[in-house]
């Protein structure tokens, strides 16, 4: 049918209209978006992977590769202990050993490390040993180690009971040690920020072979390999490491005590 000549002429929507190309457009910028989302995905997931697979010690912590915690007494001879908050050994060693400690730091005759182990979780299953160390090294950040450490040990679960693979009832604990309790606490708890320092600790104690918790070895400052102390079958009294201690750090020159901390020793 003819129009008239009064009626205009609708032009014809082609495939290379100004519409077809401006639906191109947008299904372009779409692609474009999801592009863009899929590889921040991705790249986000790298990025957690390699953090948490980083070693993240915590703060001041000292020894090879940062695997302990140092309680400096500015002496040429260093004792390290390596303890599992799981360990019944553990909590026993604290209560016998640790007046003693503290003593020898505060007459400026050692310096002590506190190394992490999850020996526990791998021979009674659970994550209790792993967690409660991470949170150590947390209350580490906050300068609340000793405290908190204290508070682990006094409410240590039986040794089957994986009470400490609890993040919410670590945190509950934390609330014993004045200002611990936290926002930057919690998210390290919740986090595992310092999982990779712990199971680090670990793999190097079983290389070391030094068969299970608690072992105190003591370094002496200029020789290479430490020596056990306590730890599987020798054993001392508190007096004995006193006095076995006390020889060694009498008969080092006095060059060796300079008002900085002794090299730190290794497991291995």
């Amino acid at each position: 049918m003819k129009r008239s000549a009064g009626e205009s002429q609708k032009p014809s929507e082609k495939p290379g209209s100004a519409r077809g190309a401006s639906a191109r457009r947008l299904a372009v910028v779409g692609t474009m978006v999801l592009a863009v989302f899929v590889v921040a995905g991705v790249v986000g997931a790298v990025v957690r992977d390699n953090k948490s697979k980083q070693l993240a010690p915590p703060a001041s912590a000292a020894g090879p590769s940062a695997l302990a915690v140092p309680v400096w007494g500015h002496a040429p001879v260093t004792l390290t202990v390596y303890e599992d908050m799981r360990d019944p050994a553990s909590a026993t060693f604290a209560q016998t050993y640790d007046p003693t400690l503290a003593r020898l730091i505060a007459s400026g005759t050692v310096n002590v490390l506190y190394r992490q182990i999850a020996g526990v979780d791998a021979a009674q299953g659970g994550s209790g040993s792993l967690n409660a160390g991470n949170a150590l090294g947390c209350a580490q950040d906050a300068k609340d180690f000793a405290q908190y450490r204290t508070v682990l040990l006094a409410n240590q679960p039986a040794l089957s009971d994986d009470a400490f693979g609890s993040k919410a009832h670590l945190i509950t604990l934390a609330k014993r040690v004045n200002g611990l309790d936290t926002d930057v606490f919690r998210g390290c708890v919740d986090g595992g920020q310092h999982n990779v320092w712990v199971k680090d600790s670990t793999k190097d104690f079983t290389s070391a072979q030094l068969g299970t918790t608690p072992v105190l070895q003591m370094q002496v400052y200029g020789q290479d390999q430490p020596q056990t102390l306590i730890g599987g079958s020798t054993k001392l009294s508190p007096q004995d490491l006193v006095n076995q201690v006390i020889a060694v750090a009498e008969n080092m020159p006095a060059s060796s005590v300079t008002g900085t901390p002794a090299p730190s020793p290794s497991a291995s």
